[in-house]
């Protein structure tokens, strides 16, 4: 599958401020750059699939600033490619990343008949969310955000929660996780963010946060309403299958394409920030790709740090990404020292949840990741792989 980001616009009715998006200004994509990187993304899908012998995908995301902004655009994009890849035989999906601000019953309505699936930003409860999700002059957004949630009601599997772990607001997050879970149905995805600064005490604070988060998860478990958390089921999910597979990790420079306001072309979205890194900038969908520049990001994937090659933990972590590790460490294939940290803080966290879920012999846990293995014939979680 080819990952297109659209980042339609640098503009945003808030200022978030941890954003990674780069510095809000009223610049937004046209419709010849927003048409051409549609056109782009089907070419390289057209080219997997023939590679490949069979037909492919698409997955088409809409990124900023904030991109409901440019609503017209969006929708016009998606008229757009409907049109182009029913010509060309490639199958679409659809990824929306919204502050939810802008949200209306009416929008709402129609990306779920679009068929898109929706990444809501919104930091838990309102303390932790009032820290950093604030309008220009200082108003918290999370009465806002509370209110489009009604909408989401019934359609619970078209949308996550993206929650952004910060220094400054991670004391909150133990009740946040409890607030988010009996506020929606929705999955939950654990942000940190990378490119803070973690003094020991919010590394202590993070860790002794996630803790209480695990036993939340163990308890929302045995009451047989589970709560998704990327951060402890991603890294169960790895562990039943024998670490991450090739298709869970990144395609840096290759099959991920992310295309700013200006139609240049970064090897994921996380990286185009103030669209000002000469490095990572892999052409313009106007004027092409420098191939050159692809293929040297594209080997630049996976982890060269000495440190990680003899790590236990190797094939569960977070290690292959290469915006994180850019973020964290200043290249693509090395893993920074706060990656390190949550991704062992993580796995401790998930194991310590399925060890005492296994050994309850939780049906709802047995259901979700062992599927077929028996839950009383005394063997160990370890022992079902086998």
């Amino acid at each position: 599958m080819i990952y297109l980001t659209l980042c339609l616009t640098h503009d945003c009715n808030l200022r978030c401020g941890y954003c990674y998006a780069g510095r809000k200004r009223a610049v937004s994509m046209s419709r010849k750059t927003a048409f051409r990187s549609i056109d782009f993304g089907l070419q390289q899908a057209c080219r997997e699939g023939k590679a490949l012998g069979k037909m492919t995908e698409i997955q088409i995301g809409f990124f900023g600033g904030e991109p409901l902004l440019e609503w017209t655009l969006l929708q016009e994009c998606r008229e757009y490619a409907e049109a182009e890849s029913s010509r060309a035989g490639i199958n679409l999906k659809w990824t929306l990343t919204t502050n939810m601000t802008l949200l209306t019953e009416e929008r709402v309505v129609w990306l779920m008949e679009k068929g898109f699936h929706l990444g809501l930003s919104m930091d838990g409860n309102a303390a932790m969310h009032g820290v950093w999700r604030n309008y220009p002059d200082g108003r918290s957004s999370h009465a806002e955000c509370v209110a489009a949630l009604e909408w989401f009601k019934g359609r619970e599997h078209r949308a996550e929660l993206i929650c952004v772990v910060n220094p400054a607001n991670v004391k909150h997050l133990e009740e946040s996780v409890r607030w988010m879970g009996g506020a929606c149905g929705l999955d939950i995805m654990l942000n940190p963010d990378f490119g803070a600064k973690w003094t020991p005490e919010a590394l202590a604070a993070l860790s002794a946060a996630y803790e209480k988060v695990g036993e939340e998860v163990v308890r929302r478990y045995r009451a047989g309403n589970p709560l998704t958390l990327n951060v402890i089921q991603s890294k169960i999910g790895a562990y039943v299958k024998g670490g991450y597979q090739t298709c869970d990790m990144c395609s840096l420079g290759e099959r991920e394409i992310a295309v700013a306001v200006s139609g240049n072309i970064y090897p994921c979205a996380r990286l185009v920030g103030n669209d000002d890194l000469e490095n990572l900038c892999m052409g313009n969908v106007l004027t092409g790709v420098d191939r050159e520049k692809k293929l040297k990001l594209a080997a630049a994937r996976g982890n060269r740090n000495p440190k990680c090659l003899d790590c236990s933990l190797r094939a569960r972590c977070l290690q292959w990404c290469g915006c994180v590790n850019y973020v964290t460490s200043g290249r693509t294939d090395w893993v920074g020292e706060f990656t390190c940290f949550h991704e062992k803080l993580s796995i401790r966290v998930a194991d310590r949840v399925a060890e005492t879920l296994w050994e309850e012999r939780n049906p709802w846990f047995i259901r979700e990741f062992y599927s077929g293995v028996s839950s009383g014939d005394g063997n160990t979680a370890a022992e079902c792989q086998d």
